[in-house]
């Protein structure tokens, strides 16, 4: 008769025979893993210096209007007439541009008018034109554009030359004609109605603060 084995040796010999086939699978398996790990490694391409990944930045560089090339160009032609007569055009950073309403009021059909005053501010004398080519006045009241002196404004603009010493300062003052303009030149516009209003002048692109007026 044979001996009968103890039930805490049998699971012990059990647990061996299962457990050695099972440590090898695990050996193999792990060995692959590791290989393939390695090739992956081998075969993923190295990012360039410089490159990353994701969708492309776009350029943020803002491109110009055609107002903005405009200006440009006539500046360009005031530098070259500047040039023969042996002055420099004023640079827009030595420039000051101040605009003032003479009125806190326009009543009745009064016609508002604006105090505009253009000084500069460097160290030497220079040309600037604050004629009606370089210098824009738009009047607004809220979200509404009720004129601007670029609507309409023809072939031929008036010119206004101004040669300035340092620290010298040229005042002129400018009627608003209290209607309304379009930029497509229509008429028939509703004419401005009571309310508060702002005009913003702009001279060679340099901006004034808003001059703010009441029409009553």
């Amino acid at each position: 008769m044979p001996t009968q084995v103890p039930r805490r040796v049998f699971w012990v010999r059990r647990l061996v025979v299962l457990g050695v086939p099972l440590l090898l699978v695990g050996l193999v398996v792990w060995v692959l893993a590791g290989r393939g790990s390695d090739a992956a490694a081998q075969t993923a391409p190295t990012p360039k210096a410089g490159v990353t990944s994701g969708a492309p930045v776009p350029d943020a560089t803002t491109a110009p209007t055609k107002a903005d090339e405009q200006l440009q160009d006539d500046l360009d032609e005031l530098s070259r007439k500047a040039a023969v007569s042996g002055v420099v055009v004023c640079d827009a950073a030595s420039l000051q541009v101040d605009a003032t309403a003479t009125a806190g009021s326009f009543a009745g059909s009064t016609k508002p008018t604006f105090t505009i005053a253009v000084t500069n501010r460097g160290d030497e004398a220079c040309l600037v034109d604050a004629g009606d080519e370089f210098r824009t006045v738009l009047v607004t009241s809220g979200k509404d554009r009720v004129w601007s002196s670029t609507d309409c404004l023809g072939d031929d603009p008036t010119s206004r030359p101004l040669l300035l010493g340092p620290g010298d300062t040229s005042k002129e003052t400018y009627t608003w004609p209290r209607v309304r303009s379009a930029e497509d030149c229509r008429g028939g516009l509703k004419a401005p109605g009571r309310g508060t209003y702002s005009a913003q002048v702009v001279v060679v692109g340099v901006p004034a603060a808003p001059a703010v007026f009441d029409l009553g």
